[in-house]
């Protein structure tokens, strides 16, 4: 059993008190219980709850759902499944998938899937994160991937007739958007890099690493950091870092405020930007446009939620019938009304959601074949991997070591800590 499981066993018992003080267990055979992230919550609640009501009035059978906050959901998720209280449909990630299938708490789909249809209900690409040994064990309910936002306003302004596609495009076109005062002092950058000690630091380089033909790992799960792509990635950080045209050491989301508000011109990142611009920059909403990743290859991202069945359930027919209904037309064409993510259902988005929406079109065709933030094989390992990653960019982007000394360090890290 995973280390993480075995460490929930001891608040385990507290969980089942709690459970079956609540009555939320699955009491008859026409009731399922659904682990599921802010029910209650405006937006993606209000799918779940769609999807809750949908399915009670197509079967008769009725839900349960089991609420918790997303701070809390992965906690639940293990104290539950360690207790074996687990509810009838879970939610999921890749990141968790392995982890509950090593555990004996996923029951396999395929077979379902295929002959229910479900699997051609859903777009190329969208169940292979949550694919093991041929086995899939998971529907794939939301996905994302991160795409070139620009200001078209000021790429108009400095001549340039398109977004940028390579990565020396890319470079080139930051420096010639940004903008800086008389006393040399930066005024508009030209580009946002997260480049803090956090996370999105990681899949930063991880996007320029696959933009230079490589990634952080082989088809074997081998550590690659050390390989000529991902030191090629980290140079183009170096490049944009040294070439003063985007923020340093700003966080994640101050760069994201920066960008909606004008003070940047270009950025990658997700859909749910646009909201935000319009929000906060509503007089320049119309300048904002979006474009594929600025590479050929993949983007980055994939299913960040994904829907599976219990393999303790005592009602697999019922909780199957759950699976069916949220890959339906009927509750895949109402999910961009709630949700900023992009659906996996084949032709999820209407015509009217995409003219209403035209700078999702990138999203949407990218979304199917993103490569994975975690490393695959090493998913449930993201954050001891993470800080030894981002460790590297920074010693090269702020102290000036040498991108392969940064990335060979690394990589012995990593196979100190985490080889498999």
């Amino acid at each position: 059993m995973p280390g993480k499981l075995r460490k929930v066993l001891y608040a385990s018992a507290l969980a089942v008190t709690a459970i079956a003080a609540s009555g939320t267990g699955a009491s008859a055979k026409e009731d399922i219980s659904f682990l599921v992230v802010d029910y209650d919550a405006p937006g993606m609640g209000d799918w779940w709850q769609l999807l809750v009501s949908t399915y009670e009035e197509k079967t008769g059978n009725k839900v349960v759902p089991r609420n918790t906050p997303a701070s809390e959901y992965y906690e639940q998720l293990l104290i539950q499944a360690a207790s074996g209280t687990g509810a009838d449909i879970l939610t999921v990630n890749p990141n968790n998938i392995g982890e509950l299938l090593a555990a004996g708490q996923l029951m396999p789909l395929t077979e379902f899937l295929e002959s229910s249809g479900v699997k051609d209900q859903i777009v190329e690409g969208g169940f292979d994160a949550l694919t093991v040994d041929g086995e899939i064990y998971a529907l794939p309910i939301t996905g994302r991937t991160l795409e070139l936002i620009y200001n078209a306003c000021y790429l108009k302004e400095a001549g340039f007739e398109h977004p940028p596609k390579t990565p020396q495009e890319f470079l080139d076109y930051a420096k010639k958007l940004t903008v800086k005062d008389d006393s040399g002092r930066v005024t508009r950058y030209g580009a946002n890099m997260v480049n803090a000690n956090e996370d999105p630091t990681y899949e930063m380089l991880l996007m320029w690493s696959i933009a230079n033909g490589g990634s952080f790992a082989d088809a074997e799960g081998n550590f690659t950091l050390d390989s000529e792509p991902v030191i090629a990635g980290l140079k183009q950080m170096k490049a944009l870092y040294d070439a003063g045209v985007v923020p340093k050491g700003m966080t994640e989301t101050d760069q994201r405020s920066l960008f909606a508000t004008g003070g940047t011109a270009m950025t990658i990142d997700g859909q749910w930007q646009f909201p935000f611009i319009e929000k906060n920059n509503p007089d320049n909403f119309d300048c904002y446009k979006s474009a594929l990743h600025p590479w050929d290859g993949p983007g980055t991202g994939g299913v960040n939620m994904a829907l599976a069945v219990n393999a303790a359930t005592a009602n697999p027919d019922a909780a199957k019938a759950f699976i069916e209904t949220a890959a339906s037309a009927e509750m895949q064409s109402t999910f961009s009304d709630h949700s900023p993510y992009i659906p996996y259902g084949v032709n999820a988005l209407t015509d009217a959601q995409k003219e209403a929406r035209p700078y999702l079109e990138p999203w949407i065709k990218s979304s199917g074949n993103a490569h994975p933030v975690a490393i695959p094989g090493h998913a449930d390992q993201f954050n001891e991997i993470w800080p030894i990653v981002v460790d590297a960019v920074l010693l090269t982007l702020r102290d000036g070591k040498p991108a392969e000394e940064s990335l060979a360090e690394a990589q012995a890290k990593l196979e100190d800590c985490c080889a498999r």
